[in-house]
């Protein structure tokens, strides 16, 4: 028997909390899909012999998400979108389940705002007297998207029952990180480097093991005289050389502005703890100061500022092709200053 549950965080959701528990039903069950942030699709086919019945298996999620203290609700039915209206309208704690043979029915009673249709779109079938999931399938499937097109289409294909039904599964986050305690407070440049380079090595290590390369670094400064330095860091290009990540990390710090010129100003560091925010595989590759992967404008206008700090005046330079159609395009260009 075909099963779908989904499980529905109540409240609000951080992205720390949404980790969390996707990395949880990811031990807990073989597939789990991501449908949005608190709202997770758990595959149950084949499961029955070795988990138990599905509403077992969603007592079982709604069970030990509270023992975390995290709210929540489970939708079991045999297609997804089905089972996530069901659970979005479940009691918090509670788990409840739908029959194939009811669950047209049951979409049929609902407004047309349990479909993903816009404001625009919902007002006009509105105008033509269409106020529930019910009345909008019973429309021709080809006069919808002649009408109004691809996008509400689709919403007229859940409201007929007719979403694939397959989930998609969803590798929780990899955690690369290290950290580091100590009794005595290290208010030495030297000792807090030491100590930055002893975890870097760490994160860089399992990084190069796994063929991965770091695209983002959080590092989170324990202090005994001041409140948690954290802050992040871009790496470009994505790195696994320990030596790479201390340097990104080190100038980060110096252009922090609890630490504007030197380590040793941020005060009585107790502990050190660095992660790796975002990874992807390890290629060879060049991407220099100027690709647009995994970059921001504002990170980019950081990266030309600290250079231009260290170099001086003049030597980051934007580009402007005048003439596009020159047999040799950089001899017609102009230059002027990145950052001012």
């Amino acid at each position: 028997m075909k099963a779908i549950a989904v499980v529905h965080l109540r409240g609000e959701v951080s992205e720390t909390r949404h980790a969390k528990v996707l990395e949880a039903l990811s031990r807990m069950l073989p597939r789990v899909g991501v449908e949005g942030r608190g709202t997770f699709a758990c595959d149950l086919r084949g499961t029955q012999r070795l988990l138990g019945a599905p509403e077992k298996v969603g007592a079982r999620i709604v069970s030990s998400l509270a023992a975390a203290r995290i709210a929540s609700a489970v939708g079991i039915a045999q297609r997804p979108f089905a089972a996530r209206v069901l659970a979005e309208r479940t009691a918090t704690g509670e788990v409840a389940s739908l029959p194939l043979a009811q669950e047209r029915a049951f979409l049929a009673a609902l407004p047309l705002s349990a479909l993903p249709l816009d404001h625009a779109h919902r007002d006009e079938l509105a105008l033509l007297g269409i106020r529930s999931v019910g009345a909008f399938a019973e429309l021709g499937r080809g006069a919808v998207l002649d009408r109004f097109g691809r996008a509400v289409a689709a919403a007229h294909a859940l409201a007929c029952g007719e979403d694939a039904g397959e989930v998609r599964g969803t590798a929780p986050r990899r955690r690369i990180a290290a950290k580091r305690t100590w009794d005595g407070a290290v208010t030495e440049r030297e000792q807090l480097a030491f100590a930055l380079k002893t975890v870097i090595d760490e994160v860089g290590a399992t990084l190069v093991r796994e063929g991965l390369a770091a695209l983002r670094l959080e590092v989170r400064l324990e202090r005994e005289d001041a409140p948690v330095l954290r802050f992040e860091r871009l790496v470009l290009p994505p790195a696994a050389s320990p030596e790479t990540l201390l340097r990104s990390v080190r100038w980060a710090l110096e252009e922090h502005t609890e630490a504007p010129a030197a380590l040793d100003r941020i005060g009585r560091v107790t502990g050190v703890r660095v992660e790796a925010l975002e990874v992807e595989p390890a290629r060879g590759r060049q991407i220099g100061l100027f690709a647009a992967d995994g970059a921001t404008e504002e990170e980019a206008i950081a990266v030309a500022r600290y250079l231009r700090s260290r170099l001086g005046a003049g030597a980051v330079l934007r580009a402007t092709v005048t003439d596009p159609e020159a047999r040799l395009a950089e001899r017609e260009a102009e230059w002027e200053e990145a950052v001012s």
